[in-house]
């Protein structure tokens, strides 16, 4: 049994172990955020992502969708378009 694999190679009971990965994953899921995606347009996504933009050098495309709460794909569209508009240029 892998629990078993485990003690032997930690050199702890069986409780110890379970408690041990038990603290290990709840530290670990706290670090954790889940984003949670608006339903919006293709021109919504497109405005939203080119106000986030503005006045900014640099940004990813993986923080927009972070700080505006859009799918990444939507995103990415918008940002097609921004660039053939040549409102934006990729790097």
């Amino acid at each position: 049994e892998m629990l078993d694999i485990i003690v032997d190679k930690l050199g702890c009971s069986k409780a110890d172990a379970i408690r041990d990965a038990v603290q290990y994953y709840a530290e670990y899921i706290r670090g954790l955020e889940v984003v949670t995606y608006r339903d919006v347009s293709k021109e919504q996504a497109k405005k939203e992502v080119q106000d986030y933009i503005k006045g900014k050098e640099r940004v990813a495309a993986d923080e927009i969708s972070d700080a505006i709460k859009i799918d990444m794909g939507m995103v990415n569209e918008a940002l097609l378009e921004l660039w053939q508009e040549g409102w934006v240029e990729p790097e």
